[in-house]
């Protein structure tokens, strides 16, 4: 271990945990850690030793000197290594769930973490007597702007109205004297009657309030439109910032680009260094443009074909050139996969290179990479149709390649079987007519990418998913546990019995999946958080 004076000591331990120990936490050195840490790894001595020498002058840590040092170790180095070992937690604030997906697409080096449709009612307007959906400026400024908002408007007036008579519905299914819950952490549950303690009386209380909340969120979600405002916490390295800013500013959408405006600002202040070369990507939005041009044309009067919800895709039973090659459109199109893969396979070869030419476009430098569909070839390949909250839930996991096509209305729609019941079917039915309606106005004056923000969470959508087994086992025994929303847990059930029709010999390896359902999927979740409170309370 290396020796320091009292003074040397001082200056470390405001930055360092422990400096007289060899294993110690970095701390208040954001923007300044990955520059640090990159230098030491070609340094003779200790990391402290480098920071005093590099960073602090006569005792303080010095900024210019920190600045001249940042920029000689970016350019011996490389900024892109380097900005791995730098990190900034970014909040975004009321944007719409359409730019939550943008955001959470760009799924390496980040950690997002969403406000939750199963926990948050949204049935309050803000402090301008508004409801919480995005009024994008495309629409705003065109011709179905006052429909958009009359329709908006009544849309969240019809799920706040559903909130109250669903908890109703609700509490007559499951009556507060009937209900039973593990709260004491005996193994067994027990109805409130049988709790002594005051506590435990309010705790079960907790537990039944959340229940019934959580079961109401789960059913009335469908509802929800795209153009739902929502938050978002990252905590991202500075590699995914710029990645993810280059990503905002080159989308079509003007929400992105002014999210990526001030999201870029906010970094400039925290991690300057590892933002600074994101730019709009003029090779990505090329050939981006190109690639829907030639998909609306090879496409044109093909209708789509009708298909399950899940199509597993294996590789013994594809190829891969032509595979990829379907990836390519998919997401320009309304296609299934397989429908696509069919069509390719039939293509002359001049139509599949010009498919493969116009994806790879004119690359200029080894910047210039293509999109996700040069990911294709895992041994696991799903085409999934479900609706878009179950696509919010799945998008998260990152072991894996997803690509997604333009939400719209054409799939269908995922009632939920508790609202027909409760005998509010007729609601959702007009609303989500209108909504369709508004669809289609928005499609025809802004184009079918800004129409995404009408789509509802109930609305059917399609997208691709491929993974490894080890992926898949961890996805869909996850996804499938009693607290898991039913409809996602549904979807992850049958691709478990889609992979073990085709390998029955992975049964050993996904036997944690749960195949049964739950009336009540979060009731045992709940209770064990408040065992958990009540654990805390007793030590």
């Amino acid at each position: 271990m290396p020796k320091f004076t009292p003074e040397e000591l001082a200056v470390l331990r405001q930055y360092v945990t422990n400096p007289e120990s060899n294993v110690f936490a970095v701390k208040g050195l954001t923007g300044i850690i990955g520059p640090a840490y990159a230098r030491y790894s070609r340094a003779q001595g200790s990391f402290l030793e480098t920071f005093l020498k590099e960073f602090v002058k006569e005792g303080q840590l010095d900024a210019l000197k920190a600045k001249d040092a940042i920029e000689r170790i970016l350019i011996a180095y490389g900024d892109d290594s380097v900005g791995e070992l730098e990190g900034a937690h970014l909040s975004m604030e009321q944007v719409s769930n359409l730019a939550t997906k943008e955001v959470e697409d760009r799924r390496i080096g980040g950690s997002p973490i969403e406000q939750s449709t199963r926990y948050v009612v949204y049935d309050q307007k803000n402090e301008q007597g508004q409801w919480r959906y995005l009024r994008p400026k495309e629409i705003m400024e065109s011709p179905v702007k006052e429909l958009y908002e009359r329709t908006m408007d009544e849309l969240f007036e019809t799920y706040a109205g559903l909130v109250e008579p669903m908890q109703a519905y609700y509490c007559t299914l499951k009556p507060r004297e009937d209900a039973r819950y593990d709260i004491l952490g005996t193994g067994t549950k027990q109805a409130r009657t049988e709790m002594k303690d005051e506590k435990d009386i309010k705790a079960f209380d907790r537990t039944y309030k959340a229940d019934i909340r959580t079961k109401t969120c789960d059913a009335i979600r469908i509802l929800l439109p795209a153009a739902t405002l929502t938050n978002v916490g990252i905590f991202g390295n500075g590699r995914f910032f710029q990645h993810l800013l280059s990503h905002l500013y080159t989308h079509p959408l003007a929400e992105m680009r002014d999210t990526a405006v001030k999201a870029h600002e906010a970094l400039d202040h925290v991690i300057p260094t590892f933002v600074k070369r994101a730019k709009k990507n003029e090779f990505l939005a090329t050939t981006r443009l190109q690639m829907q041009l030639l998909a609306d044309e090879f496409l044109q009067g093909i209708t789509p074909d009708p298909s399950t919800h899940v199509t597993l895709l294996t590789h013994e039973k594809t190829d891969f050139y032509t595979l990829t090659l379907a990836q390519m459109l998919y997401p320009y199109s309304m296609h299934s996969l397989s429908h696509l893969y069919s069509f390719i396979a039939k293509l002359p070869d001049t139509a599949k290179e010009r498919i493969m030419a116009t994806y790879v476009g004119e690359r200029e430098t080894r910047r210039d990479r293509p999109d996700r569909a040069l990911e294709a070839g895992y041994p696991l390949t799903f085409d999934i149709i479900g609706d878009f909250g179950i696509y919010r839930d799945l998008q998260r996991h990152r072991m894996l390649t997803q690509q997604r096509q333009l939400l719209n209305p054409h799939l269908g729609f995922e009632d939920n079987t508790d609202i027909a019941l409760a005998g509010f079917q007729d609601r959702v039915d007009a609303i989500r007519e209108k909504i369709e309606k508004l669809y289609n106005a928005t499609k025809g004056a802004c184009g079918n990418t800004v129409a995404q923000y009408t789509v509802l969470m109930g609305h059917r959508m399609r997208w691709t998913m491929g993974m490894n087994l080890r992926e898949a086992e961890h996805l869909f025994e996850l996804r499938t546990t009693p607290q898991g929303h039913p409809t996602y847990r549904k979807i992850c059930q049958i691709m478990t019995k889609e992979v073990l029709a085709h390998y029955p010999w992975a049964h050993e390896l996904l036997k944690f999946v749960d195949h049964d359902d739950y009336q009540w999927a979060r009731a045992d979740s709940e209770a064990n958080q408040r065992r958990k409170e009540r654990k805390l309370d007793t030590e």
